[in-house]
């Protein structure tokens, strides 16, 4: 069962509240007797008033009441309408305030804004001191070298998904692909948007967009950094020797291979799970890709 929005959670507590209030109107209603305010104005007492509410039609929990209706009877002296009325304005104010209450909600983006902001320490600026002194920081950051991370930046940075149509600027691209990177580069709950965000110093919906447009923008570059080399070509020739030198002449065309590489879980499977526990301590899957290429033909 999906879970309610904490907007859906009020605003059913408003309309609860309204038709308790509602009902006790009805209650008083039903209660009150002309007669008794007709004996008591006679009498001279100071008696408490019943309170005199009109009835809407339809009865709903946020429909306005308007003081103007009375239920007193045209013998009733001018005091007694008075009296009703100012208790009918104090039900109608409590009414109004809360439709008030209700439109407000439904129409707020932010329900509760916190009175304190957040700090924000941003990491970026080490990575530029990662790069010349400490490059494995920078790998373990954003899983890639200085030198690969700045030629994805040469090839995305035209892509037309980072020119904004509005008047706030984008985030550089640079700054971008770093959050990208950082966040596609880790696993589990220590790499949430909130944790990226902390880490880059900028907000959880920026994280969230930074990653779609670079996402967008690396998917449509993906014939420029996946090519199949020709296989007649000088690089392929040289794959096939080394192949050869290295196993048999048999597997000498067998030059897309990738042995041995494991595909990290997120967590451990609900059936089998200890089958998929490596010797790295992880739970993964085993991956073995092969594709031979065409044998050369001999002239």
């Amino acid at each position: 069962m999906p879970c309610q929005s904490a907007r859906k959670v009020f605003l059913d507590r408003i309309n609860r509240f309204a038709l308790l209030v509602a009902e006790r109107c009805l209650e008083t209603i039903k209660n009150y007797d002309p007669e008794d305010v007709s004996d008591t104005e006679e009498t001279g007492s100071e008696g408490d008033l019943p309170v005199i509410i009109p009835c809407p039609s339809p009865i709903t929990p946020i429909s306005p009441i308007s003081p103007i209706m009375s239920f007193l009877s045209d013998d009733d002296s001018d005091s007694s309408k008075d009296s009703t009325v100012l208790e009918d304005a104090r039900y109608c104010r409590l009414l109004g305030a809360i439709s008030a209450l209700h439109d407000e909600v439904l129409k707020a983006r932010i329900l509760q804004r916190i009175p304190v902001p957040m700090m924000r320490a941003s990491q970026l600026p080490l990575l530029k001191h990662f790069a010349d002194f400490w490059p494995h920081l920078f790998r373990k950051k954003l899983r890639v070298n200085p030198e690969v991370f700045d030629c994805i930046l040469d090839q995305i940075s035209g892509h037309p998904i980072f020119l904004s149509c509005r008047n706030q600027p984008q985030l550089p691209v640079a700054i971008q692909l770093a959050i990208f990177l950082n966040h596609a580069g880790h696993y589990g709950n220590a790499i949430s948007p909130e944790d990226v965000a902390q880490w880059a110093g900028v907000s959880v919906g920026s994280v969230v967009n930074c990653t779609h447009c670079i996402m967008v923008a690396v998917l449509d570059q993906h014939d420029l950094f996946l090519a199949v080399p020709d296989v007649n070509s000088e690089e392929v020739e040289m794959a096939r020797q080394w192949v050869e030198d290295c196993s048999c002449l048999g597997w000498r065309n067998g030059i897309f291979v990738a042995d041995g590489s494991t595909i990290n879980l997120f967590e451990k499977p609900g059936i089998y799970g200890e089958t998929f526990y490596d010797r790295k301590s992880r739970y993964s899957l085993n991956c073995q890709v092969c594709r031979r290429a065409a044998p050369q033909r001999v002239h």
